[in-house]
């Protein structure tokens, strides 16, 4: 089920991607914002009877569900036809949706260019992670491609430098003047994979508490996307 969070921001930049907006009688404040948002941007708006509610939980929860058309992909040339200064953030088959729309809220928080995710064993844009990035799906583009070394490498063709996050690197990240257009990569559950690590033109590892294992793949690219735009306002 998509929050309200995300349902307001495509009716604000991409209204047709909503295709109807269903209403229980009773859906509160927020519901009527959502209702008259949705009227003003042509969306259509239907009432369901209060019986629906006991067939559906999150409906009765919230008074409301919106019905969304597939999630647009982006194209891996809206980073390469790119100039200047830019951050694109890969993800190398993250599996957890809720990291994955932390991540994509922090990558448009620090002012990147887009996040980058593999067409295979790794989560899509859902409802879930669109709920997770709390709108931001709508103004930050995702490109999903088939192979991930190979997308590394047109952007490296591009003029990117290419950052892996990795815990056993000997270069620290905040020890690390980040290029102004930079890929920073970040692994799953399972790490870095190996093409991906061998396609990365430098390793650099978070520094920590040596009590803490490792840090939440969304937490890390946060930090990592945040030392990169701090580097480009003190250029």
């Amino acid at each position: 089920m998509y929050s309200a969070h995300a349902v307001e921001a495509w009716l604000r930049t991409c209204p047709e991607r909503v295709e109807v907006i269903e209403f229980l009688p009773a859906s509160g404040a927020r519901g009527k914002y959502l209702r008259d948002l949705a009227a003003e941007k042509g969306v259509h708006c239907r009432f369901l009877d209060a019986k629906e509610a006991v067939k559906d939980e999150q409906l009765a929860s919230v008074g409301w569900r919106a019905i969304v058309r597939p999630y647009p992909y982006a194209s891996l040339s809206a980073f390469t036809r790119l100039e200047g200064p830019q951050l694109v953030v890969v993800l190398d088959h993250v599996m957890d949706p809720r990291n994955v729309g932390a991540v994509i809220r922090s990558t448009l928080a620090a002012g990147g260019a887009g996040v980058l995710i593999p067409r295979d064993r790794a989560a899509r844009i859902t409802a879930a992670v669109e709920s997770a990035a709390a709108g931001a799906c709508a103004y930050l583009p995702v490109a999903q491609v088939v192979n991930l070394s190979r997308a590394l490498e047109e952007l490296k063709r591009a003029g990117y430098w290419v950052a892996a996050l990795d815990a056993r690197a000997e270069q620290s990240l905040f020890g690390t003047q980040l290029p102004p257009r930079i890929a920073v990569v970040t692994g799953g559950e399972e790490g870095l994979s190996r093409l991906v690590r061998e396609t990365a033109d430098f390793l650099v590892h978070i520094p920590m508490d040596p009590r803490v294992e490792s840090l939440n793949t969304a937490v890390a690219v946060s930090l990592a996307c945040f030392w990169w735009r701090k580097g480009q306002a003190e250029t």
